[in-house]
């Protein structure tokens, strides 16, 4: 009886230095703001201690300005945003995982021993003991390539690995509640002051003519095509010129889609000329000049335009005057 009294404090060691190890990394974690813990080579290895029962997100990044790392900046806020979240559930479960950051200055060792030439790195290490111990207990990387550096697709995949699920905090931000009625009540204010002139071209035919002819133009130039693929504004091929026609009816560049909207543009006006302005001609000599003028007009912009599609495909069969 009395060995059994002995030995019972001597088997209680190692619980109890388990136990204070997590103790102390949750208190290093509370008296960070965000509940990151910063560290360097020696309590990088501390924390990922072989008896570990608990599990850690840690980040290695170099946020130095001479290291130039722009993705370590943009993935920095988000990744303490999650751990600021984390840090919102209560002290029993706070204490079975912990969020870490590792700068190269502190911890190049570190990088040098895992072999990291990039920068940001995230891990997940789980625990290797007690009851969050999981059955595969290799490191998984978050991959920031094919994820992104934003927080909730960081935040969904973490929350599949922590000991329990936890919601993404966003903070409260009064200035949409303040803007949004300033804006309104502002707008409401110079609607009713310039409403007298706003109103004849609200109702004016000729602002609603243009505005519709300067739409109609934009969209059959390709301007959306542009938009959805990305198209360069121009292109420069190997000898070093510059180009502004792509070749083949599958490709566009943007100054190309301009043209062809220009040109458009003045096919438009030109029919426009001839069915509005020229009737509304009294002269019949000015109108009969007007009618040659912009018929001639009509037919070399039209020329122009077949000429365009045969440089941008040399099978286009129809040609004009050029």
């Amino acid at each position: 009886m009395r060995f059994t009294t002995l030995l019972l404090p001597l088997l209680s060691l190692p619980l109890l230095a388990i136990a204070s190890s997590a103790e102390h990394w949750a208190t290093l974690a509370s008296k960070s703001k965000d509940g990151v813990i910063k560290l360097d080579s020696q309590s990088y290895d501390d924390l990922l201690s072989a008896d570990r029962d608990y599990s850690v997100s840690v980040v290695l990044t170099a946020l130095p300005a001479q290291f130039k790392c722009q993705p370590c900046h943009d993935f920095e806020p988000n990744f303490r945003a999650v751990a600021s979240s984390w840090r919102r559930m209560p002290e029993d479960v706070r204490k079975q995982h912990f969020f870490a950051s590792l700068d190269f200055p502190d911890g190049g060792a570190i990088y040098q021993r895992l072999g990291l030439q990039t920068a940001p790195t995230l891990q997940f290490h789980p625990a290797l003991s007690g009851p969050n111990k999981s059955n595969k207990l290799s490191v998984v990387t978050y991959d920031l390539n094919r994820k992104g550096l934003a927080a909730p697709p960081f935040h969904e995949w973490i929350s599949n690995l922590t000991p329990k699920p936890f919601e993404l905090h966003k903070p409260f931000n009064p200035v949409p509640f303040i803007v949004i009625p300033l804006v309104l009540v502002t707008l409401a204010g110079l609607t009713y002051a310039l409403w007298p002139y706003a109103l004849p071209l609200i109702q004016s035919r000729l602002v609603w003519g243009v505005a519709s002819i300067l739409l109609i133009l934009t969209f059959t130039s390709g301007h959306m095509w542009n938009r959805i693929k990305n198209a360069p504004y121009v292109a420069v091929s190997q000898n070093g010129q510059t180009s502004w026609i792509a070749g083949g009816f599958q490709q566009q560049l943007g100054l190309e889609s301009q043209v062809v909207g220009a040109i458009y543009g003045l096919l438009s006006f030109s029919i426009i000329a001839l069915t509005v302005f020229v009737p509304a001609q009294l002269n019949p000599a000015k109108q009969r000049i007007a009618v040659y003028l912009w018929l001639a007009m009509l037919v070399v912009v039209f020329s122009l335009l077949f000429k365009l599609f045969k440089v941008k495909n040399g099978g286009y069969p129809f040609s004009l005057l050029f």
